[in-house]
C-alpha cells in the first residue's frame, strides 16, 4: 500500500511538476518561434489562417461548444441526482466532474486575464506592435497588458482530462484511458489550432495543460480521495 500510494503521488503531482521545470527550463529557448514561424506568412506579414471563416469556425467556434455541451450534461447530471435515484450513488463523482470541467479552464482564464504577455500576431516580428516578454516580465510603460497566456482555448480541450480521474474513481479503465488520451488529444487540437491562428505559442498550450491538471488533481484529491481506483489501477501500481 506504501508503494502504491508512493507510486500515486509520483505519477499524478512527480511528473506534471517536471513538466513545469522543464517548460521554465525551456523558457529562453526558441522553440515556440520556431513552431509558429512555420505557420507564419512573412510575404504578407502575417497568419493567414487567422483570416479564414471555415478554420475559425470548426476549430474555434464548434470546438469550444462541444466541450460547452459535454459540461452543461455533466452539470445537468449532477443536478438530477437530487431526484432520480439511480444517479444519487454517483453524486459526488458529478460534483467532481462538473467542478473540474468549469474551474480548470477559468483558472487558465483568471491567469491569462492577469498575463501582460502577447499573442503572435501583436508581436513586431509577426507584423505587430509589441515586445516579446518573458514569463515573468511587465509591459513596457504606456503598453496595454496582452493579456494571451496560458491559452484559454486548449484549456477547453485539457479540462477533459477530468474523466481520466473519474475513469480511475469508477474503476473503469477504458474511461480512464480515454479521459487521459482525449483529454491530451482535444486540448492539443484546440490549442494548436490557435498557434496556426497566431494566436498562440506552444508553450501557452503547454502550461495551460499543467494548469489544468493540477487544478482537477485538486479537486480529484477534496473530491473522490486519493485511494479511490480499481484493483486494476492498484495492480499496475504495484507493478511499477
Amino acid at each position: 500500500m506504501r508503494t502504491l500510494f508512493g507510486t500515486f503521488w509520483a505519477r499524478h503531482l512527480g511528473i506534471p511538476l517536471l513538466a513545469a521545470l522543464s517548460l521554465l527550463a525551456l523558457e529562453p529557448s526558441c522553440l515556440d518561434h520556431i513552431v509558429s514561424d512555420r505557420f507564419f506568412d512573412a510575404a504578407a506579414g502575417r497568419f493567414p489562417l487567422r483570416y479564414n471563416p471555415a478554420f475559425e469556425l470548426v476549430t474555434h467556434e464548434l470546438a469550444r461548444l462541444v466541450v460547452v455541451l459535454i459540461g452543461c450534461t455533466v452539470i445537468a447530471a449532477y443536478g438530477l441526482s437530487f431526484v432520480v435515484e439511480r444517479l444519487k450513488a454517483r453524486r459526488r463523482l458529478l460534483l467532481f466532474l462538473s467542478l473540474a470541467l468549469v474551474l480548470a479552464p477559468g483558472a487558465v482564464g483568471i491567469l491569462k486575464a492577469a498575463s501582460g504577455r502577447y499573442c503572435p500576431y501583436h508581436l513586431a516580428e509577426y507584423g505587430g506592435f509589441a515586445p516579446h516578454l518573458g514569463l515573468f516580465d511587465a509591459p513596457a510603460p504606456g503598453l496595454a497588458a496582452g493579456h494571451c497566456f496560458p491559452s484559454g482555448h486548449a484549456s477547453a480541450g485539457f479540462c477533459l482530462l477530468a474523466f481520466y480521474f473519474a475513469g480511475r474513481a469508477l474503476g473503469n479503465r477504458r474511461l480512464a484511458l480515454a479521459g487521459l488520451w482525449g483529454g491530451l488529444a482535444a486540448g492539443t487540437a484546440f490549442g494548436m489550432a490557435r498557434v496556426a491562428q497566431g494566436a498562440h505559442f506552444l508553450s501557452h498550450n503547454l502550461w495551460s495543460a499543467l494548469v489544468c491538471w493540477l487544478v482537477i488533481f485538486a479537486l480529484y484529491l477534496a473530491i473522490i480521495g486519493p485511494a479511490a481506483g480499481t484493483p486494476s489501477f492498484t495492480a499496475e501500481a504495484s507493478r511499477g
